[in-house]
């Protein structure tokens, strides 16, 4: 019998182990099943990638360039000429025949497909470019969804607060230590937060609205996880080398190839050969048909026109990108240097309003509601002390996202690749 109750207990022991383990895959389940079409950071900006038009264009236009340099060195199409009459037997014969072909100048199908291969470069360097913009559109909009949720948050707490606080100041009112005017005030202060709430919850689907298109999602998008930042070193990194931004490498690649088409434009200034082959027919002297076969070539003389505009133009194509890689370049530069200013101001106040704002005003709400339940403070002095610390947390979550924002700019000026570089 000792042995039947031991095994009976052994087997509740295991029935009560399996049914933990079953709860826990449920509640698992239930939990991924809520948070399966949630983004994180990461997933995010991807889908946000998947999803652009901007880059499938610019895949378009990279097998264009493609075509392009496979079309640079190919000859133009030879030309075939015939004449018919009958003044030969009185039949419709041929009399004229002739075959020619034009001849690439020196050097221009090298400088064609030079060109090409450039344009394609840029064309390459442009893609990665575009990559980046959707990135920090992606991201921009997932620090807004974060930080519109995080101050709804608060928001509906404060709301909770209040609400539990109405129920207390009615028990007093009946007390008759509270007047009712005393008490109208956290109706008051209820409706201006929820007030906030509303003016927030516009901004929030205003916000959804935007990342639904750049997504190209209908759902309402549900974040998971917090933003991923890469570390400051990096940044450092990538001030140091500018001239690998994909949009200023796309700028000299794109000025390389306006000057492979000015040595081409060169090239092909001056007179081009075409070979021709030729067969004619006619009677001689004996009216009988003699075939006469022969070759030429032929010159257009550059009298008029030696492309001396044509040069011109293209010199000052040239000087038009050398501008504009310089321009990029610059305002680069520019934007590292005052987003670096920013973000670094913007981090000590972060860190300033928290010791000398936020922190002192919660504790100096939750010293007044210790007091008001001791009935030490009024009412309307805990409400005060409430009003306070909210509008703390609220200027705080906004000096969060505005850090966050600056960040965001200085890691866009250094080309960061938010998914790579990370």
């Amino acid at each position: 019998s000792n042995l039947v109750l031991y095994s009976t207990h052994e087997y509740k022991g295991i029935l009560f182990m399996k049914t933990i383990i079953l709860s826990l895959v449920i509640i698992t389940n239930i939990y991924a099943t809520d948070n399966v079409g949630a983004y994180q950071w990461d997933t995010f900006i991807q889908k946000a990638l998947d999803a652009s038009f901007s880059i499938k264009q610019d895949d378009a236009q990279l097998r264009l360039e493609k075509g392009k340099i496979s079309q640079s060195t190919l000859w133009k199409n030879p030309t075939l000429d015939m004449a018919f009459d009958d003044g030969l037997d009185n039949n419709i014969d041929y009399t004229y025949f002739e075959f020619s072909q034009k001849l690439p100048a020196l050097g221009e199908s090298s400088s064609k497909k030079r060109a090409a291969e450039f344009s394609l470069e840029s064309a390459k360097h442009s893609k990665d470019s575009t990559i980046l913009q959707v990135q920090y559109q992606a991201a921009s909009l997932f620090q807004k969804i974060y930080f519109l949720k995080m101050q709804l948050g608060i928001l509906d707490q404060q709301i909770a607060k209040i609400k539990d606080l109405q129920n207390k100041s009615k028990s007093r009112e009946d007390l008759g230590e509270i007047s009712n005017l005393e008490r109208s005030r956290i109706d008051i202060l209820n409706h201006q937060i929820l007030m906030k709430k509303q003016k927030l919850n516009n901004q929030y689907i205003q916000v959804q609205f935007d990342a639904q298109a750049l997504l190209n999602v209908d759902e309402e998008i549900v974040l998971q996880g917090d933003i991923v930042k890469p570390s400051e070193d990096k940044i450092d990194a990538f001030i140091a080398s500018l001239e690998q931004s994909p949009e200023y490498l796309s700028n000299k690649a794109k000025l390389k190839a306006t000057k492979e088409e000015l040595t081409l434009i060169k090239t092909t200034r001056y007179a081009l050969p075409e070979l021709y082959l030729y067969s004619e027919r006619d009677y001689n002297l004996n009216n009988k048909v003699d075939a006469v076969y022969g070759f030429g070539f032929r010159l257009s003389l550059p009298l008029w026109d030696r492309k001396d505009s044509s040069i011109e133009i293209q010199n000052s194509k040239i000087q038009k990108s050398t501008l504009q890689a310089q321009e990029v370049h610059y305002k680069m530069k520019r934007h590292l240097t005052s987003y670096h200013k920013l973000y670094t101001n913007a981090s000590l106040q972060l860190e300033e309003y928290k010791k000398n704002l936020l922190n002192p005003s919660k504790k100096y709400y939750e010293t007044t509601l210790f007091s008001f339940e001791l009935g030490e403070k009024s009412l309307l002095e805990l409400l005060d002390a409430q009003a306070l610390f909210l509008q703390s947390q609220l200027e705080y979550q906004e000096l969060i996202s505005t850090t966050h924002f600056y960040w965001l700019q200085l890691s866009n000026a250094a080309s960061i690749n938010l998914l790579k570089d990370n």
